[in-house]
């Protein structure tokens, strides 16, 4: 079984931006991207062995404009489809306070 987290999050650090899987309860360093496995299925035989895996991966950025999200979007969409992850949704979020807040999230099967 192949677990992505680490994979995942060196990927991202690669950005140069604030990386984590959990949302600090102030960001103080923007822009930002917060990330969590949503699902790390497996698809097993008959005789129970392990066929493939399906993975979806959720990616929030957090930034003090609406470009600056949108272009940290568009390196972490390069950086994922390089790993092999699909970006299979994409959503503006209304504007909390002073920030701007983009949800995605990536998918793969291996």
């Amino acid at each position: 079984m192949y677990l992505p987290k680490s994979d995942v999050y060196n990927s991202l650090k690669e950005l140069n931006y604030y990386v984590s899987q959990t949302q600090p309860p102030v960001f103080e360093d923007l822009p930002a991207i917060i990330f969590k496995v949503g699902n790390n299925s497996l698809n097993y035989d008959l005789d129970n062995n392990i066929l493939s895996q399906d993975l979806d991966i959720q990616i929030d950025i957090w930034a003090e404009d609406s470009v600056t999200a949108s272009n940290v979007l568009s390196q972490v969409e390069k950086t994922m489809r390089s790993n092999l992850y699909e970006m299979s949704f994409s959503n503006d979020v209304p504007n909390i306070g002073n920030l701007f807040h983009i949800v995605s999230r990536f998918t793969k099967s291996i």
